[in-house]
């Protein structure tokens, strides 16, 4: 009986992830890790017709290359009920809401590319272009991104 392509893409990410590091069991990675790949796994991208307007979210990206962070600033007076952050419509981690005039922090290793890509934004060494924020009504673009 053939596998659901979830289990498979989830599978393949984790062997990829394993072979270059020195951990030789699935079960020594931290349960962080392993939820970050499954959730990037299982991400489709959503863009085209449901991004939603700015007036929805009022939020800026900050980006500081040396520090491979990436900071996203509520600056409406209400929470964004985020899912999820997108960066560049090509890596995704897993968000919470953020508070009105308060900011959440994402580093780079934490963007996984969605699908079955196995890379990090860290290793892609890039600058972060295009930020949105995805919550139960679409996609909503962030003003910036913008140099710390």
């Amino acid at each position: 009986m053939p596998r659901p392509p979830s289990i498979v893409l989830v599978s393949a990410a984790l062997v990829a992830l394993l072979a270059g590091c020195s951990v030789q069991k699935v079960g020594q990675v931290g349960a962080g890790p392993r939820e970050a790949i499954t959730f990037a796994a299982q991400a489709r991208y959503p863009g085209g017709a449901t991004t939603r307007s700015a007036s929805d979210v009022r939020a800026v990206a900050l980006y500081d290359n040396d520090r491979k962070a990436l900071d996203v600033y509520n600056i409406g007076t209400q929470a964004i009920p985020a899912t999820a952050l997108w960066v560049n419509g090509r890596f995704v981690a897993k968000l919470s809401n953020i508070s009105p005039r308060s900011h959440t922090t994402v580093k780079y290793e934490e963007l996984i590319e969605a699908g079955a890509g196995i890379n990090d934004f860290a290793k892609m060494q890039t600058t972060p272009a295009q930020v949105e924020i995805q919550t139960r009504d679409g996609l909503h673009p962030v003003l910036g991104a913008v140099p710390r």
